[in-house]
């Protein structure tokens, strides 16, 4: 059955069946009712990320010893997996992390369960005393929804139980709440700390007390008792159940623990602070659960606060949300919503301008909620939310969604002036437009077929959920066009009695256009070819770049320490910036400065106000020229405020040498106009305090030079033990220490004593010595190798292209020693894998397009008439661009995605109704014209819709999820484009047609001259 053929009968079996019709778009409209209520709404889909992340706590160690005892070993046992894509390791001072990054499409999942088995045939090569190995997946669901500070002028460090018990608790009760955590304030732990001196007295040591301990606190489950009467189960406890037990806990015969010992309740040291409003802050980040309504959480969440705030023990406790997903997402909603109603709201003006009655209006606006209201339920039966990606597609369909409806409307209308009954033009008229509009709808919804099966990365991704939006809503109002809006029109016989015709009314403008370019072929090929020419001023003046920095309300100020300090002196010198920042926060427009820090790493966040009339990169350089001289540090703006920035990675064996050629690099990239905030990853200038032991001095008496090093250990790091369960508060933490002195004593620690010999106690210094030296504060590995990254911000005015090109031809002058390598990596690596699968998927689609329209004209050579369509509409998106000053963004790109599949809809409908008369028995020129000036409404209407239901987003500021990049580009781009197209593809789809045509007779005449020839050859 041919396209006509289906579109006339299910026209006909909607004439026959109006009441079945008529319930069938009625349930559809309850369901997708429905459906939008239970659609879960989020900021983005839930995608798993092709990431996993193990983590190795080590605390108080060195990362040359983390990077020898478990970072290589554990990449030799990760390296076995099978597709990594790249793996990156980072050992500190405190941890070993190892990144292993999959392609798109893998089962993560199963990953997972194959790297743990990986770590769990390997834990044996690991430091006995490591506490725990985590192998970690990610997924967009697992980001905060909602995070909140909490200040005050009070101390909070003792706060725990009050912000656990009256905060946290009732947050962690929501409806819709999976998970909150709490930090930057801890419970008090329960600290055993060993009197050494008693210990020699009594020839114990601090592993004899740690096991003895360890074997006290326990709990464990025996088994069960069987009678015939009952079944009891044997559960032997002997935990803790009170500070006065773990004293009077007997260590021999006459000597408890209490006697050798000091068991206190002492708050953990601090590691890290955060300040907000320059007073002491804690965070607090709150996990919604999957399939629960992001703004209905949020609103619950913030309705506990709200009353928490009025709470009496909270008095001069400031709960500051600083991030709150669900008001972003509503953002853009409701920018997306205005910009959709408004839109539609000029689509329906300039339909009823065209079309001059508004029941025909009304009924081919009708398409458009019927439409949105099937892709809902749809989307809800796939297993789709509703979030901003799927909205956006939503948003896009709308100017398109009443394209089918016109164009069959306008087809009944030119049968009803023909002189046919109601029912005769309505079959007349769908089966005469149904090739064209479902080969218009299957060309835009096919060209996201290479995105939805093609290779998978995060754009990719996260586009399909755009493309099953528009897909579905195109289907339906393709179903709706072609049923109930010929329903309608049956039935509507005053609102389509025939138009009057003006009595030797001239030939319109259009027409006589037209005959002129059938007249003066040539002269129309010139112009045509002078259109796709001028392409080259805009596109020298568009800069392929990446998205606009600073789209959000928040700058990242890194403050790059010289050293590792105490944390009271990092704390001093973000308190000292912060005084300049809020000294200036009305000329900087800031409106909070949230800050977090620890002893070698701190970094501010700015937030500043929304409606700051200066550009971001202003700001920042207004800011860089007034940062004040700092003593131990050097303010930067970070990688991330500003954009993604640019990195350059240096990859190596020895991490000397690379800090030795990042050194050179680094004035290198300085140098380059439009970089800013260069800075190496190196942390120079730490320092570590190295104890060499004297192992005949210790052998000979009688100690090894591991026991040594562990009551070293236990002096600075403890040994740490099962948690104490006898508090009504829950589980406290506990271990074994020396005296708190040893953790801040340099003195201190070498007087440790380590032995008692002939009644002489010898300390530390007497079987050791000591020696500062510098140390790294983090080494870094890509692919298994030692790596250095060295960043940089990238200016508005120098586009990512250009900034590559000047790094390439700048860092290629530098010699490296053999081994070693440098690589651009950052925003670079991300825009050209970026760029390189949407070429490759743009050009997929443009042979898809070719395909459908050939299987449906049933012709090779007549879908080049419309495909040629597609090259004007890049011209326009490139002179749309280049006239609003907008870059070729990802966005962009998206947008000339989507413009394929809509541009060749014009042409598909011209050469449809060419077809048609040539095969009524119309002369070529008389179908030509003809035919392109009775489609001229229809294409006209359509295209009108489509550009202004799209105008209030390419001139308004919505932005993805309310904080993201702009809509802005993506729609000029298909406004630009479909402009141009409409506007040459009337002239010349018909030209490209009668040339193919002619060539096609040229070709058969030269085929059949040759023919002849070889025929007399041979009988000759």
């Amino acid at each position: 059955m041919t396209a006509a053929k289906l579109g006339a009968a299910l026209a006909q079996f909607a004439l026959r069946r109006p009441v079945t019709i008529c319930m069938i778009f009625l349930s559809m409209l309850l369901l997708g009712a429905i459906s939008s209520r239970l659609l879960p709404l989020e900021k983005f889909p839930g995608i798993e990320i092709p990431e996993i992340m193990v983590t190795v706590p080590y605390p108080n160690s060195t990362p040359q010893e983390v990077e020898r005892l478990i970072t290589r070993p554990l990449e030799e046992a990760l390296a076995t997996l099978s597709n990594v894509k790249r793996m990156r390791s980072f050992s500190s001072s405190d941890n070993a992390q190892l990144s292993l990054q999959f392609e798109w499409g893998e089962d993560v999942n199963a990953k997972g369960i194959e790297a743990r088995e990986k770590v769990d045939g390997m834990l044996h090569l690991l430091p006995d005393d490591i506490e725990r190995v985590q192998v970690l997946q990610f997924n967009t669901e697992d980001m905060p929804v909602f995070q909140l500070r909490i200040s005050s002028q009070r101390d909070l460090s003792n706060a725990y139980d009050l912000l656990d018990r009256s905060l946290r608790r009732p947050i962690a009760r929501v409806d819709g709440v999976s998970q909150v955590t709490l930090y930057g304030v801890e419970k008090q732990n329960i600290v055993i700390r060993l009197a050494q001196e008693k210990l020699l007295q009594h020839n114990l040591s601090a592993a004899d007390i740690t096991a003895r301990l360890q074997q006290a606190n326990f709990a464990l489950t025996a088994g069960y008792i069987e009678n015939p009467n009952e079944r009891i189960l044997i559960n032997p406890k002997g935990e803790f159940q009170s500070e006065y037990e773990i004293r009077n806990l007997p260590i021999t015969a006459r000597l408890k623990l209490g006697d050798i010992a000091t068991v206190t309740r002492e708050m953990p040291r601090r590691v890290d602070g955060r300040h907000l409003d320059q007073t002491y802050a804690i965070g607090m980040d709150i996990f919604k659960e999957s399939s629960a309504n992001l703004v209905d959480v949020s609103q619950r969440v913030m309705q506990v606060i709200n009353d928490i705030r009025d709470d009496p023990q909270f008095n001069g406790i400031n709960l500051f949300v600083m991030n709150d997903t669900a008001d972003g997402v509503t953002t853009s909603l409701n920018d997306l919503l205005m910009a959709g109603l408004l839109g539609a709201l000029l689509s329906f003006i300039v339909l009823y301008l065209f079309l001059r009655n508004i029941v025909i209006t009304l009924v081919v606006v009708l398409s458009v909620p019927i439409a949105i209201c099937i892709a809902l339920g749809g989307m809800y039966f796939l297993g789709y939310s509703l979030n901003v990606l799927s909205l956006m597609g939503l948003m896009l369909a709308v100017g398109m969604l009443v394209d089918n409806a016109v164009v069959i409307t306008e087809s009944i209308q030119h049968e009803r002036e023909a002189g046919y009954d109601a029912e005769a033009a309505t079959l007349r008229g769908v089966g005469n437009v149904s090739m064209a509009v479902i080969a218009g709808t299957l060309t835009t919804a096919i060209v996201f077929l290479p995105n939805i099966f093609g290779k998978k990365i995060d754009l990719t991704i996260f586009l399909e959920h755009t493309a099953v939006a528009i897909c579905l809503s195109l289907l339906a109002s393709l179903l709706v066009a072609q049923t109930l809006i010929p329903l309608l029109a049956s039935k509507l016989n005053r609102a389509m009695k025939p138009r009057a015709k003006p009595v030797n009314a001239k030939p319109s403008r259009y027409r006589r256009l037209l005959e002129w370019s059938w007249r003066h072929p040539r002269w129309t090929g010139v112009f045509a070819i002078a259109i796709l020419a001028s392409i080259a001023v805009p596109f020298a003046g568009v800069s392929g770049d990446q998205e606009p920095q600073g789209f959000n309300d928040r700058l990242f100020l890194n403050y790059n320490l010289h050293q590792h300090y105490s944390l009271a002196e990092v704390e001093d010198e973000v308190a000292r910036f912060e005084d300049f920042l809020y000294q200036n926060q009305e000329a900087f427009y800031i409106d909070a400065v949230y800050s977090y820090y620890t002893p070698s790493y701190a970094i501010s966040t700015l937030l500043l106000k929304p409606d700051r009339p200066v550009k971001l990169s202003v700001l920042m350089e207004q800011m860089r020229e007034q940062f004040p001289k700092m003593l131990r540090s050097e303010p930067q703006f970070g990688f991330g405020g500003g954009g993604e920035g640019v990195r350059v990675t240096l990859t190596g064996q020895s991490t000397d040498v690379l800090e030795d050629i990042a050194q050179r690099f680094v004035p290198v990239i300085a140098g380059i106009e439009g970089l800013n905030d260069v800075r190496s990853e190196s942390e120079a200038g730490q320092f570590e305090y190295l104890v060499r032991i004297d192992r005949e001095r210790v052998h000979r008496l009688g100690l090894s030079s591991a026991d040594v090093a562990r009551q070293v250990a236990t002096a600075l790091r403890g040994q740490r033990l099962r948690s104490f369960r006898g508090d009504p508060n829950g589980e406290i933490p506990m271990r074994v220490a020396f005296d708190k002195e040893l953790e801040y004593s340099l003195e201190a620690l070498q007087n440790l004593p380590v032995l008692q010999h002939e009644g002489r106690v010898i300390p530390l210094h007497a079987v050791a010595s000591f020696e500062v030296q510098p140390r790294l504060g983090e080494i870094r590995r890509l692919d298994r190798r030692t790596s250095l990254a060295i960043q940089a911000n990238l200016d508005d005015e120098l586009p990512l292209n250009e900034a590559r090109d000047k790094l390439t031809a700048a860092l290629s002058q530098l010699s490296l020693p053999d081994g070693y390598s440098w690589s651009l990596d950052g925003s670079f690596q991300r825009q050209q894998e970026a760029e390189n699968v949407m070429l490759v998927n743009t050009l997929l689609a443009v042979a898809l397009i070719y395909i459908v329209m050939a299987a449906l004209f049933e012709s090779v050579l007549l879908p080049t008439a419309v495909i040629t369509s597609l090259l004007f509409s890049i011209v326009g998106v490139f002179w749309a661009l280049f006239i609003t000053g907008q870059s070729i963004t990802i966005m962009a790109m998206i947008g000339i995605l989507i413009l394929m599949g809509i541009v060749v809809n014009n042409g598909i409908v011209l050469v449809d109704r060419i077809n048609q008369l040539l095969a009524e028995g119309y002369e070529l020129k008389d179908a030509i014209i003809d035919g392109s000036v009775s489609r001229l409404r229809p294409i006209l209407m359509t295209v009108a819709t489509t550009v202004l239901g799209l105008v209030p987003l390419a001139f308004g500021t919505t932005q993805i999820g309310g904080d993201g990049p702009p809509y802005a580009p993506m729609a000029i781009s298909i406004i630009g484009g479909l402009l141009l197209s409409t506007l040459t593809s009337l002239f010349l789809v018909p030209y490209v047609y009668a040339r193919l045509l002619w060539w096609r007779e040229r070709w058969h005449a030269l085929k059949q001259r040759a023919s002849t020839m070889v025929s007399r050859v041979i009988a000759g």
